[in-house]
């Protein structure tokens, strides 16, 4: 609900307000559909997210940017299936690096042999020195015993990495991990973000199912409570919005929030004039008949019974008076502001929203309320209209 807060500042920012998200300005007191402030829909329907079919599974294939690639066998458009092999590395490469390897282990182990040699000259020749030339005896055979730790030290190091080249070389075909078509092939090879480590490797082939249909929204942290993991969730066509699908939301990726072309964020204004990013949400259809890859869609929450609850749940910040004197400032028949009584049913701590037993319906308007309301002020009135889908948007960047 928060997100309906972020509206009417953006409102009043539109509008040059500087009272902040204020509900009036002079005699104007500015009113927003009870259907948007509770998500209900100008028909009734639940809250409603945007969203699009897409495939059922992408895969980024990733490339050792160190290794030198042998042979790539698929190309762009080819269908493959899940253990077909995609590219392999070059063995003779990785061979040439494993030599190196051993041949700086080699080095520091004769190191260590010829400093143990020179430790056992010095103490020999120690043992005949005279007592003022003891202390340089020492201070050579300390730094002889310093040079072998270091050279003990860059052996460990080199054995960790010998293994790991030989594991790597055990492994250089390069196979598929899901059955798909090949989107894409970047020969120069692409870092999944601005802050990703190198090492960690880079995407070099990308695979998409295209056999099997997702749906995929996106959701604000501001509203991130309305929907959760394994939530069941009715898929509508924009077209004919007789038209359903059901399914379930596996899961919301907190971790890669949405980007537009230009690879800014998307952002919205929140009830403190912070931002918060959007982050994408993906459904698994029970049927996919009659969808098609691309589509765009509505996504509801499921209520079980095909429809919306049969209670209005209206956010508490809204209602003024306490329990038993509770009103709402709603805009009247003549588009004026009055002190509108409301009967409270039951209390939802999660989401701190008051049941509306009567008094108030999803046609009505209201204004958040504000020091400067009072009763007979012109009303202007802000509704679905007034926003793109679920949420204002400003792109950032």
């Amino acid at each position: 609900m928060k997100r309906i807060v972020a509206a009417l500042c953006l409102c009043a920012l539109t509008l040059g307000l500087l009272g902040g998200c204020s509900g009036s300005s002079g005699e104007t007191a500015y009113v927003e559909s009870v259907s948007l402030i509770t998500g209900t829909g100008s028909v009734g329907l639940a809250d409603r997210y945007a969203g699009k079919v897409v495939a059922g599974q992408t895969e980024e294939v990733k490339r050792d940017t160190e290794k030198t690639i042998l042979e790539t066998y698929v190309e762009e458009g080819d269908t493959v299936e899940a253990g077909d092999l995609l590219f392999s590395y070059d063995m003779e490469a990785m061979q040439l690096s494993l030599d190196k390897l051993y041949l700086e282990k080699e080095s520091y182990e004769n190191t260590i042999t010829a400093a143990e040699s020179e430790i056992s000259e010095l103490e020999t020749q120690k043992a005949k020195a005279s007592s003022s030339d003891q202390l340089s005896y020492t201070l050579q055979i300390s730094s002889k015993e310093a040079d072998i730790r270091e050279a003990e030290y860059n052996i460990a190091l080199k054995e960790r990495e010998i293994a790991a080249m030989e594991a790597d070389m055990e492994n250089t075909d390069i196979t598929a991990p899901i059955s798909g078509r090949i989107m894409s092939i970047s020969e120069e090879g692409s870092y999944d973000s601005y802050y990703s480590d190198s090492s960690a490797g880079t995407t070099y082939i990308t695979i998409m199912d295209v056999t099997t249909l997702r749906v995929e929204g996106n959701i604000n942290e501001m509203n991130a409570y309305a929907l959760t993991e394994g939530m069941a969730v009715t898929i509508r066509s924009r077209v004919d919005e007789s038209q359903t699908w059901s399914g379930t939301i596996t899961s919301i990726d907190w971790e890669n929030p949405v980007t537009n072309d230009n690879d800014s964020y998307y952002y919205i204004y929140s009830d403190d004039m912070t931002t918060s990013s959007k982050y994408p949400f993906y459904i698994e259809l029970e049927d996919t008949e009659g969808l098609l890859l691309g589509q765009h869609v509505y996504i509801e929450p499921s209520t079980g019974d095909g429809g919306s609850g049969s209670g209005l749940m209206l956010p508490s910040y809204y209602i003024t008076g306490g329990a038993e004197n509770a009103y709402v400032w709603a805009a009247n028949d003549k588009d004026k502001l009055e002190k509108r009584s409301v009967t409270l049913g039951a209390y939802d701590g999660d989401t701190d929203c008051y049941e509306i037993l009567s008094g108030l319906d999803t046609s009505d308007y209201i204004a958040f309320p504000d020091d400067s309301l009072s009763e007979g002020m012109a009303v202007e009135k802000y509704d679905e209209d007034s926003f793109s889908d679920d949420e204002v948007v400003v792109s950032v960047g």
